[in-house]
């Protein structure tokens, strides 16, 4: 399977400039969209709510009656990114038997795949830039939604067997941090990707077993 870079957008609106009642797109939502497309070839020290408010069509002004800072904006674009990689990992289980192994390896690579080819997204939604969730309790909710769902495999494989009775959170722990950690080290470029695409499923699929290995 190959590492695809899907881009992440909400749904496109249907004509430029400034948002109006013809078009049925509302300021905010105008923003976000704005703050997506930016994303694409700005990093994310570069964009500002005046760039973002510029390429929406809307004034300077306006922007700070949705988003106090830049920090509330990306806070919003989080909440996107989570949506679609739960979706992806919904696509990704219905491949799989949906026991313990097959969920375990399915969210592993759904986490690999999402974060490399949304790298600027995987930033804003595992902490890169510092969005303190105490003040975005939205994104605060359904970004514990990841740790919950690990959470859920890791009891499953205690109770089919799998995996000893106890620390069941030190254990969700130990595997978010192997799946996280071997994204990280391709997505600095300590380790270079295969060219072969299912070669690469396998690979990821194999490290994050060994996670799971070490907690029988």
């Amino acid at each position: 399977m190959a590492v695809s870079k899907k881009k992440l957008t909400p749904k496109k609106l249907k004509t430029a400039g400034r948002p109006s009642k013809e078009n049925g797109v509302n300021v905010r939502e105008a923003l976000i969209q704005a703050g997506v497309e930016l994303l694409e070839n700005t990093s994310l020290e570069d964009i500002s709510l005046r760039k973002v408010a510029a390429k929406a069509g809307v004034s300077h002004v306006a922007s700070y009656h949705h988003f106090e800072n830049k920090n509330a904006l990306f806070s919003a674009i989080a909440e996107i990114g989570f949506q679609k990689y739960f979706e992806t990992y919904q696509k990704e289980l219905e491949k799989t038997d949906q026991d313990f192994k097959g969920r375990y390896r399915a969210l592993g690579w759904t986490y690999f795949q999402f974060i490399m080819a949304n790298r600027q997204f995987a930033r804003i939604m595992f902490g890169g830039m510092g969005v303190d969730l105490k003040n975005h309790p939205t994104l605060s909710g359904v970004s514990r939604r990841t740790y919950r769902q690990l959470h859920e495999i890791i009891r499953m494989g205690q109770r089919l067997g799998f995996l000893e009775q106890g620390k069941t959170r030190e254990k969700t722990l130990a595997s978010w941090a192997m799946i996280h950690g071997i994204a990280m080290l391709f997505l600095e470029g300590r380790l270079q990707m295969k060219n072969d695409p299912k070669e690469m499923e396998n690979f990821i699929q194999t490290v994050t077993e060994y996670a799971y290995i070490g907690m029988k």
